[in-house]
């Protein structure tokens, strides 16, 4: 399977993932709550930044896919 195909496998997966998560997410919204690790407060600033970053990986590996060259792994 040439990388390109595979960044795009990956990137589709990631996409299916994040697909299922807002699903879920819109039925049960009370999923999303504050957690506590020690004296740090995971909150609702820190989850916008775990979205934002995987929404950026799974951009990057798809626009990676376009730029690779095609050869076998």
């Amino acid at each position: 399977m040439t990388k390109r195909k595979v960044l795009r496998l990956i990137s589709l997966a990631m996409l299916t993932a994040a697909a299922v998560f807002i699903g879920c997410a819109l039925s049960a919204p009370n999923l999303g709550r504050t957690i506590y690790i020690g004296a740090f407060e995971f909150g609702v600033e820190q989850w916008r930044i775990c979205y934002a970053l995987y929404v950026l990986v799974m951009i990057g590996l798809f626009t990676a896919s376009f730029f690779v060259k095609d050869g076998r792994k």
